[in-house]
């Protein structure tokens, strides 16, 4: 081959070169780019990934040691009240409008399909109000639910309602007389608490057959149950053993302080709990920093073992702190990761996730369109603003695994020029890829929506309980539903707000998949009523509500499609 040939082919070997250099320049950086890095069309790639070490704790078993005197929640005047965190206003993104068809509202009635539903309601399967006999002490009752066959606790406040027999009666528990739940001192005589406070959790866990109690404790300060140190009391027991002993015995409990998880004089509140597959996961704020979330290792609980347990760092100052998911909760359904997440701004998600293979937990900021900050107000029919507290303000309160690859998150937000009402916004993320497949919102113009929490069930469907009311019509009340319907059931109508020094709409409202028959859910809720005459003044009424579809509810398939 002469010089002139091989000239020729090593430049027209540059020129190939340098276009296949530019071909890939234009398809990364100017048009199809954005294809590749983030996706289909209306998804957002997750941003950087930022990781951190999960710490370490234990905590030893005990016991409870026959009947215990009753013990009074401490009482001084000052509220159990926290301040939501402010979500900062970003540039806006999208249009702040729905982006769905509203919500509608509608009465169910106890096993029949109510006008106006799809083609397969929602109907409710079971409806235990528990009316004056249950003594709930402080606002709100704040209810949580379980159930496994014809075992249900329903928790309020310091008290559980426990039937035996799938809900024809209920027998009220006091955990004061089955637990020491008065204050306790270390060897010097510090308070380490000031006794049993609220925030009770309950859940059934199938894989290992046991219900599992969470209640939280005072903090040891002076200024209310939120300052000083505190504990949480996780607290363990069998179904048969809950049957044998109506529920005051058989139990194995686990103290977890503020010193377990190194918080120096910081108090725990607003406590949830969701399991996994071979974790139960615990998360509290650190009041004024941010979220620690907790995981336990099952078969320690089933075991009634000492536990050792990982944990998060609740604000540390990395992108991987808690702080921007103050007052959130953890992901129901966890399967083999639990995420939890907070909004940095009012255009961003911050999605956390922990997965079981790994003792390391990871956050990652993903773009979403910008939805209404402002204040949220809640007028009833008598003028009393139904969220005067603000809490739990913008917190996402509302997350479950709906897939492998799923999760979907649910948050208050305001009303705007566009949202004649406070509605609750709802976005999907692949966790595939931490991308967002849609976001959406609960809406009605004549109504709000807000304190979602979520479930799903064996279909894949998400179950929701939430708040909802009308400044000139309702007094503000439960609702259930299946996301997708654009339709949520309400049972009972309150006919009073309730009144104390702050008022307080109720900071959970809970629902999860039935261990049975995993296309139903198990919920809870509460209405507010008015005293019959001739007394004056209101009262509570808590309830248990088992709900579903009605093809499943009324004689069809209990599999999983």
């Amino acid at each position: 081959m002469n010089n002139i040939l091989k000239a020729a082919l090593i430049l027209l070997t540059l020129v190939a070169a340098f276009f296949l250099i530019g071909v890939l320049y234009w398809l990364f950086h100017c048009h199809c780019g954005d294809r590749f890095r983030h996706g289909p069309p209306g998804t957002t790639q997750g941003g950087e990934v930022k990781s951190a070490p999960l710490n370490v704790a234990t905590a030893e078993p005990q016991h409870p040691r026959g009947k215990y005197p009753p013990f009074q929640m401490r009482k001084d005047g000052i509220p159990n009240e926290d301040h939501p965190r402010i979500v900062p206003t970003g540039t806006q993104r999208g249009t702040l409008a729905p982006s769905a068809q509203g919500s509608k509202l509608l009465k169910i009635e106890k096993n029949k399909q109510a006008l106006g539903g799809a083609g397969d309601p929602v109907v409710v399967v079971q409806y235990n109000p528990q009316g004056t006999s249950a003594n709930v002490g402080g606002t709100p009752p704040d209810p949580n639910a379980a159930r496994n066959g014809n075992v249900i606790m329903l928790s309020y406040n310091t008290r559980v309602m426990l039937s035996t027999n799938g809900g024809t009666s209920y027998t009220e528990l006091d955990p004061t007389t089955i637990f020491p739940s008065g204050p306790t001192k270390d060897s010097a005589g510090n308070l380490l608490d000031n006794g049993l406070c609220c925030d009770q959790i309950i859940r059934y866990v199938p894989g290992i057959d046991r219900f599992i109690w969470l209640m939280q404790f005072c903090g040891s300060g002076t200024s209310g149950c939120l300052s000083g140190v505190d504990k949480e009391r996780v607290a363990s027991a069998s179904t048969q053993d809950i049957v044998n002993g109506a529920g005051a015995t058989g139990w194995t409990y686990w103290d977890l302080t503020s010193a377990t998880f190194n918080l120096g004089n910081t108090t725990m509140d607003y406590p949830d709990l969701s399991v996994g597959d071979n974790f139960l996961y615990f998360s509290a704020d650190a009041v004024s920093q941010g979220l620690l979330v907790v995981r336990i290792p099952l078969n320690q609980i089933r075991d009634s073992q000492t536990i050792n347990m990982g944990y998060t760092s609740p604000s540390d100052g990395t992108a991987t702190d808690g702080s921007t998911a103050y007052g959130s909760h953890i992901s129901q359904n966890a399967g083999d990761t639990v995420f939890w997440a907070g909004s940095p701004k009012n255009n961003q998600i911050r999605v956390f996730s922990m997965t079981e293979s790994s003792n390391q937990y990871s956050s990652r900021d993903i773009d979403i369109d910008s939805w209404p900050n402002s204040a949220i107000t809640l007028n009833a029919p008598d003028g009393v603003d139904n969220f005067s507290s603000g809490w739990p303000g913008n917190a996402i309160t509302g997350a479950t695994r709906r897939t492998s690859t799923e999760v979907w998150f649910a948050w208050n937000a305001s009303s705007n020029a566009n949202f004649k009402n406070a509605h609750v916004e709802v976005v999907e993320i692949n966790t595939s890829n931490f991308t967002k497949i849609a976001q959406w919102q609960i809406w009605n113009d004549s109504y709000a929506f807000v304190d979602p929490y979520l479930a799903t069930n064996g279909n894949g469907e998400v179950g929701i309980s939430l708040a909802w009311g009308a400044a000139s019509t309702n007094y503000m009340s439960n609702a259930v539903g299946i996301l997708g319907d654009f339709i949520v059931w309400y049972p009972e109508l309150s006919t009073a707000s309730p009144v104390a020094s702050q008022i307080r709409l109720g900071d959970y409202f809970s629902v999860s998949r039935n261990p049975g028959n995993p296309l139903l859910y198990d919920a809870s809720g509460y209405a507010v009523l008015k005293q019959p005459a001739p007394a004056t003044g209101w009262y509570f009424d808590p309830y248990y509500i088992q709900f579903g579809r009605d093809s499943v509810a009324n004689g069809g398939s209990s599999g999983i499609h």
